[in-house]
């Protein structure tokens, strides 16, 4: 239930002042003036509440500021008992109510707290918000990293099933090279190559099925024409390279034509010529 306390007349100063016609912040200025013409007191000491305007009168209540901040702690209204009769209204219980001391820089301490609780909740409950908005986002941020992660490595992988192995740090990116790979088909099947009744893609699917997988073996170029097949490699050691050749040397319809290894530090070239066969020239 709200405090009141009453104030004897005694304690209060009243005045009857003519309602301004102004704006609310010109209004109240013009009220004080009014005020400080009528009652010989400082205004600086008085603390000093309005009523709504009364047949173009407005009634003015003030007490000492010391004497109000005294109940600031232990009310929250603070109202005159009563009115003079002089001001000559009626339902002044209801007036008195409205002239309510405790307002503006007299606002009883409870009313603050209150105020002081009301905003430490609510910017609480901002900083809560804004962290649970920047973790959803976070959160969506690390799923799409993570699903554009996995289309990269997918697509990564995709190249390294259909292109050759690249030594050569300085080689065009993959699209790049799939690009040439498929203009490259693209020509053969047209016959803008040149063909003379070898279908160089269907040489090169052969080729590819009997193509020793199991080995680790580093494809540097690869060039396929009506009579030849040239291959570059790099592989790990001498071993390796003999074990390439003996798998290429028996590839049905080829026969191992030149062949020449060059060692290095970290690996070993080798590069070979496959020449098709009499018997498949012959079927052609």
């Amino acid at each position: 239930m709200m405090r009141v306390h009453e104030l004897s007349q005694q304690e209060c100063v009243f005045a009857l002042l003519e309602d301004p016609a102004s704006r609310r912040s010109d209004r109240d200025r013009e009220l004080l003036y009014q005020f400080e013409a009528l009652v010989p007191q400082d205004v600086g000491d008085v603390h000093l509440v309005f009523s709504k305007p009364i047949n173009g009168k407005v009634i003015a209540c003030g007490c000492d500021r010391d004497r109000v901040q005294q109940y600031q702690s232990e009310a929250e209204m603070l109202v005159p008992a009563s009115l003079p009769d002089w001001i000559g209204v009626d339902s002044s219980d209801a007036i008195c109510k409205e002239l309510n001391l405790l307002v503006g820089a007299m606002k009883p301490v409870s009313f603050r707290d209150r105020e002081h609780v009301t905003a430490k909740i609510v910017c609480f409950a901002s900083i809560v918000m804004v962290l649970v908005v920047m973790l959803g986002v976070q959160r969506k941020r690390s799923v799409l990293n993570e699903r554009l992660t996995d289309i990269n490595t997918q697509i990564a992988s995709m190249y390294q099933q259909v292109l050759p192995r690249s030594s050569n740090h300085n080689a065009q990116p993959d699209t790049i090279r799939l690009s040439t790979l498929l203009n490259q088909a693209r020509a053969t099947r047209t016959g803008a190559i040149g063909l003379t009744g070898h279908d160089l893609v269907k040489d090169l699917a052969g080729v590819f099925e009997s193509w020793p997988r199991e080995l680790d073996i580093q494809v540097r170029a690869l060039t396929l024409n009506e009579r030849t097949l040239r291959i570059e490699l790099s592989v790990s050691d001498n071993e390796v390279a003999s074990e390439v050749v003996r798998e290429l040397s028996s590839l049905k319809g080829w026969g191992i034509e030149t062949r020449s290894t060059n060692p290095r530090s970290d690996r070993v070239d080798l590069n070979m010529t496959l020449a098709r066969s009499v018997e498949t020239e012959s079927q052609s």
